[in-house]
């Protein structure tokens, strides 16, 4: 399987590779995941790097180095993440109907190679195998998103400073909807509601790659027909994942991000980096949301657009092979904004502990003065 791989991506021309995967993710639920199984499953080298997890509510997997050798040792496990320096929190994409949290394993251990080699940072991956439609509606797959991030920050007791999510195309839903339901769950009836939880700090950074962000299909751009999205498969996104027309809209908060037009800040790290296609047909809603996210000046938003259809970044049978110094440049950019993200972030603390420094002798300043004027006025009663 993983000479065919390499066979594609040589040899086969995107403009084959996308017909190719716009059928196999048209056809029905089952198949489509057989065979998107088949040619993204992880090889026996890459699956040194797994360990998977399985809780009440949700599943998924542990990426790293090595990370198999935690596999029935749980101490292990807990060490491991404890002495990493940043946890990237995946949700993969695939139109809720297909995917695995697996699925791009070669993009993730690029990722913790070369996080390692450019700057010295240990990462780890939390990448969530959500339930997929029509088997599980929403909001069941977003509730499991939700319960793996509370693990990382609740259970694991994970700074949100260690922490950039990735989500791309249904993932980058997931991932909004998750950040709004632990940061600002208010949000979900009144979008102009304000952040309700501090007890746990805002990620780090998170990195949006072609994200579903609005299911309003007449203001897609529909004239790329070359796109993998297509109008019968985004139909069958409305009712397998959605349930419509039967469903009620005002519950189903996956049409509302759109419509949040400032105040990223509430639920959102103020550091977003987003990749998005030219040439599909979301790119306008993709393009509004992140000028929306930046508009009030306190979410840093970097956006870089190729000609490429959607999810070119981590579909990289879209990327010709001739073109791969791209996908390699994106890499590096993830990377050098992942330490950025970081390196912000310490700076902050930096900042904090000097203010508590100051705070601290400022008061101990004023406990001397007034000790002084004590022992005066009881030298003068004397």
């Amino acid at each position: 399987m993983e000479f065919f791989r390499k066979l594609v991506r040589s040899f086969i021309p995107p403009s084959i590779s996308v017909f190719v995967i716009q059928t196999i993710i048209s056809l029905p639920p089952k198949l489509s995941r057989y065979l998107i199984a088949s040619f993204t499953s992880p090889t026996k080298p890459q699956m040194k790097w797994v360990t998977l997890i399985e809780k009440d509510t949700w599943k998924g997997a542990w990426i790293g180095p090595s990370m198999s050798e935690c596999t029935g040792r749980p101490a292990e496990l807990s060490k491991r993440i404890k002495k990493a320096d940043l946890i990237i929190y995946k949700v993969h994409g695939g139109a809720f109907r297909v995917g695995h949290s697996l699925m791009y394993m070669e993009v993730f251990i690029d990722w913790i190679e070369l996080l390692k080699k450019k700057y010295n940072i240990n990462a780890l991956i939390l990448s969530v195998d959500y339930s997929l439609a029509p088997e599980s509606q929403y909001p069941v797959p977003v509730l499991e998103c939700v319960g793996a991030y509370k693990y990382l920050v609740n259970t694991l007791k994970v700074p949100g400073s260690k922490i950039i999510l990735s989500g791309d195309s249904a993932g980058g839903a997931l991932c909004l909807e998750t950040l709004i339901r632990i940061y600002a769950p208010d949000m979900l009836k009144d979008i102009l509601a304000p952040r309700t939880n501090f007890s746990v700090e805002l990620p780090a950074g998170i990195l949006l790659v072609s994200p579903l962000v609005s299911a309003d299909t007449n203001s897609w751009l529909w004239e790329f027909k070359e796109d993998l999205i297509t109008p019968a498969l985004a139909k069958n996104v409305l009712k397998e994942y959605l349930n419509l027309p039967e469903a009620d809209p005002a519950e189903l908060h996956l049409l509302k991000l759109t419509r949040i037009e400032s105040g990223y800040h509430r639920f959102a790290p103020k550091n977003v980096l987003c990749y998005v296609g030219e040439r599909e047909v979301m790119r306008d809603v993709i393009l509004k949301l992140t000028e929306c996210a930046r508009s009030d000046g306190t979410t840093q938003v970097e956006v870089r657009q190729e000609n490429y259809e959607h999810n070119w970044y981590f579909i990289r049978e879209l990327v010709a092979h001739h073109q791969n110094h791209v996908l390699q440049q994106c890499d590096e950019q993830f990377v050098d904004f992942a330490a950025n993200c970081l390196n912000q972030e310490s700076d902050n603390l930096v900042k904090v502990v000097e203010t508590l420094e100051v705070k601290d002798s400022l008061n101990l300043s004023s406990l001397k003065s007034r000790a002084k004027k004590a022992v005066k006025a009881v030298q003068v009663i004397s």
